[in-house]
C-alpha cells in the first residue's frame, strides 16, 4: 500500500512539474501585440508609398528611352530613303514624301524623363516646328516623316486627322486601284459590310495588310471617303475624306428627331468643318449598318439642306481642330447632338 501511495504520489508531482513546464513554455511563446501589429504594418506602407512610385517611374522612363531610341532609327532610315531617292522603299509614300510610323512603348501621357535638351535626328524637343506636339499620347504612335527637305517628328497626341496622314492615305495607290470609270460607289463607308462595297472591301484588306487602322491609328471611329462627285459618274481628282471622332449607336437612329455628329473633313487641301446626321442604311436586313448621311454635295455648297450652314472652311488644321472641338463641347452639352445653332459665325476665322 505504501509503495502504491508513493507511486502515485510521485506520477502527480511529475504531472504538476510537467503543466508548470508548459505554462512557461507558452508565457516565452508570447505572440505580437495589436499595437506591434499596427507598426509593422505602417512602416511596410511607408516604404511601399516610396519605393512604388520610383520603381514606376523607372518602368515609365524605360518605354521612354526605347522610343527614344527607336525614334532615332526612324530617322536614320527615313532621311537615308529620302537622300537617294529610294522610290522602291516602303517609307516611301508620294513625291518628297517618306515616312515612318511606330508604336509607343511607354504606359503613360507625356514625359517623364527631362527632355529640355534632347534631340533626336538633329531635331531638337525645343523645336515646335519639326517636334510637335511636345508631349507623345499613350498607347499611341510615333510617325517620324522627311518632306520639304526637312525632317519631322510626330509623337501623336492628336485626336483628329491631320493634313500628312490625310494626304499620306488619301495618295495612296489603293485609291486609285479600287476608283475607276466603272466604278459605281461615290463613297467608302467605314461601317458598310465589305461584301456589299467592293472599295470598301478593298480598301479594308489594303488595311489589313499593311497595318493601317484610320481608328486605332488616327482616332476616326466614323469616317467616309469621297472617290466620286455626287452624281456618281465624275471620279474626283483628289479624293476627300471625312470624319467624326465619335462612335455611332443605335439610339442616335432611334429617336423622333435626327442625331447630328460634329465632323472634320479633308479635301482640295483644306479642312470643313460641320455637321452630319446619323443614319442607318438598309434597315431591316443583314446589310444595314450607321454611317453619316452622305452629304458631300450639300457640304461643298455650304447648305445641310435644312436652311442652316453646313460648314465652315479652314486652311490650317488647328483653326479647323479648334472648330471641331466647339462642336464636339455642343454636342456633349446638347445631350447628344449638333444644333444648327451651334455653328456660329464666329467660328469663322
Amino acid at each position: 500500500m505504501t509503495k502504491k501511495l508513493i507511486h502515485i504520489s510521485l506520477q502527480k508531482s511529475g504531472e504538476t512539474i510537467f503543466r508548470a513546464r508548459q505554462i512557461r513554455k507558452q508565457r516565452h511563446k508570447k505572440g505580437f501585440t495589436l499595437v506591434e501589429l499596427i507598426v509593422c504594418i505602417v512602416i511596410i506602407l511607408i516604404l511601399s508609398a516610396v519605393a512604388v512610385p520610383l520603381v514606376m517611374r523607372y518602368i515609365e522612363t524605360s518605354g521612354e528611352a526605347t522610343d527614344i531610341a527607336n525614334a532615332r532609327t526612324a530617322c536614320v532610315e527615313v532621311v537615308s530613303a529620302a537622300m537617294a531617292d529610294d522610290k522602291t522603299s516602303p517609307l516611301y509614300k508620294r513625291d518628297g514624301l517618306y515616312m515612318k510610323r511606330f508604336a509607343l512603348v511607354q504606359g503613360n501621357d507625356g514625359w517623364a524623363s527631362d527632355m529640355e535638351n534632347v534631340i533626336v535626328g538633329g531635331v531638337a524637343y525645343r523645336d515646335q516646328v519639326h517636334w510637335k506636339p511636345p508631349q507623345p499620347k499613350a498607347g499611341g504612335y510615333c510617325k517620324v516623316y522627311f518632306q520639304d527637305n526637312a525632317l519631322f517628328i510626330n509623337w501623336g497626341g492628336e485626336d483628329h486627322i491631320n493634313s500628312i496622314s490625310a494626304e499620306d492615305f488619301l495618295t495612296q495607290n489603293i485609291l486609285r486601284d479600287i476608283v475607276s470609270d466603272n466604278y459605281k460607289h461615290t463613297v467608302i463607308n467605314s461601317n458598310e459590310p465589305e461584301h456589299q462595297n467592293e472599295g470598301t472591301k478593298k480598301f479594308m484588306d489594303y488595311a489589313r495588310e499593311n497595318g493601317f487602322d484610320l481608328k486605332e491609328d488616327y482616332g476616326a471611329k466614323t469616317w467616309q471617303i469621297y472617290v466620286k462627285e455626287q452624281n456618281g459618274k465624275t471620279v474626283l481628282q483628289n479624293p476627300a475624306i471625312y470624319w467624326s471622332t465619335l462612335e455611332l449607336n443605335e439610339s442616335m437612329v432611334e429617336q423622333n428627331t435626327p442625331v447630328y455628329v460634329p465632323v472634320i473633313g479633308y479635301r482640295d487641301g483644306k479642312y470643313d468643318v460641320y455637321r452630319a446626321k446619323v443614319v442607318k442604311y438598309n434597315t431591316g436586313t443583314a446589310n444595314e449598318y450607321l454611317t453619316l448621311e452622305n452629304n458631300f454635295a450639300k457640304v461643298a455648297d455650304g447648305t445641310d439642306g435644312l436652311g442652316g450652314t453646313a460648314t465652315f472652311q479652314y486652311s490650317d488644321y488647328d483653326s479647323a481642330k479648334a472648330a471641331y472641338d466647339t462642336l464636339l463641347t455642343a454636342f456633349e452639352a446638347n445631350g447628344g447632338t449638333v444644333k444648327d445653332s451651334d455653328l456660329t459665325p464666329e467660328m469663322k476665322k
